[in-house]
């Protein structure tokens, strides 16, 4: 009987060791499923020390706004002070390529904010897989006049090393590079200022959200093609609006699209809930504003009347659910397509304004599109139509 006794209790040491061996390996797994995972979070939300909250997301100033250090005043704008490197306004979101952290933009007119001191320039870590033509960015220092180059150019001198307010733009780029699937557009990782330091700023304006297509985006402002060279932002009709009511503009605007036509980027109501093929955009992270203005159905010439007046309606409603209380300009497109079907939806409507168009007439290079000067007389008068509304 001992013997026997002995013998179970062997067989129960056995089993327990067993135990203790199997629970040690899922430990150990757990350990290091816990640091891959950790490592991979670390380097989708890092980008050279400056992280962003909300990975796969839109990134707004927002973000930034409950992390103030101080107000300051230069020119005609108050600005906020963040403790991050930068501010960006605009439709940017993070993702990776090649390896590195960045974050990319298909949108001309999207921008990024700084106050920089101590240093007599910076360089921006531009990565760009443009696959028919070099973009342009933008750079203001303080209250000048935009100054374009290529994004090869990357470096920016600065008159001195005291301290100053910059502001890029991400104004030109081909308008037949992918950017709905192969999201192709402006990226950048960091900007580099040496010894100097940075800190974000946010204006304290009103913003006004122009959605549209190639006129809104800036196309052929400089020249006969829509190419990067040409396609300038900062030449606009939405940017001289912006600055005539003394707002920060932010573009959602695409060549060629329409209600019915995805162009070079998706469809409005598409464009109003994408970023790219793969990313959509949440309720939560439309931009704020304080006016809208929509100026499509230039390229909706095979767009039947029906569904035109089904996919505007729908783009008017959407945008009146995302934002109860701004206003929405309907302007006609200035080739007056679609303009009889325009003026029956906007009519139900008493937050939407109607904005006519016929008869005006713009210097262009194209003979669609404006050109500088022509985009400064539309800008003079919508900013005209805005003030005798008494919409803003």
């Amino acid at each position: 009987m001992r013997a026997r006794r002995r013998r179970r209790k062997k067989r129960n040491i056995g089993i327990i060791e067993v135990m203790c061996i199997i629970a040690a390996l899922l430990v150990v797994l757990l350990l290091i499923a816990y640091a891959v995972f950790s490592h991979l979070d670390q380097k989708k939300a890092q980008v050279s020390g400056n992280i962003v909250d909300r990975q796969e997301q839109t990134v707004d100033r927002t973000q930034y706004v409950d992390e103030l250090l101080k107000d300051f005043h230069v020119g005609k704008t108050d600005y906020l002070v963040t403790d991050k490197k930068f501010a960006l306004s605009g439709r940017w979101y993070q993702t990776i390529i090649d390896g590195t952290a960045c974050y990319n933009t298909v949108t001309q007119g999207a921008m990024v904010y700084f106050q920089i001191r101590g240093t007599n320039g910076f360089d921006i870590q531009f990565i760009d897989r443009t696959t028919l033509e070099t973009p342009y960015f933008a750079y203001i220092i303080d209250d000048g006049e935009p100054v374009r180059q290529t994004v090869s150019e990357n470096h920016v001198a600065l008159p001195d090393a005291d301290e100053h307010n910059v502001t890029l733009v991400m104004d030109g780029m081909n308008e037949r590079e992918d950017k709905w699937q192969g999201e192709i557009g402006f990226a950048f990782s960091d900007i580099d200022c040496g010894q100097g330091e940075m800190n974000g700023f946010i204006p304290k304006q009103k913003r006004v959200l122009f959605i549209g297509d190639s006129i809104t985006e800036g196309c052929m402002t400089l020249g006969d093609e829509a190419v990067s060279a040409y396609n300038s932002a900062t030449h606009s009709v939405s940017w001289y609006t912006a600055e005539a009511l003394h707002a920060e503009p932010y573009f959602l605007g695409y060549g060629g699209s329409g209600i019915g036509e995805s162009g070079s980027f998706n469809t409005t109501a598409g464009a109003l809930d994408y970023l790219s093929a793969n990313r959509r955009v949440s309720a939560e992270d439309y931009p704020g504003c304080d006016l809208i203005i929509l100026n499509v159905g230039t390229n909706d010439y095979n767009t039947d009347n029906r569904n035109f007046l089904r996919g505007y309606e729908s783009v008017l409603d959407k945008l009146h659910e995302h934002y109860p209380n701004v206003s929405i300009v309907c302007v006609i497109p200035y080739n007056q397509t679609h303009a009889k079907q325009i003026r029956e939806i906007v009519s139900g409507h008493k937050w939407a304004y109607l904005m006519e168009t016929e008869g005006i007439t713009f210097d262009s290079n194209d003979g669609i599109h404006p050109n500088d000067s022509g985009a400064r007389k539309i800008a003079g008068l919508m900013v005209d139509f805005i003030s005798e509304n008494g919409i803003f």
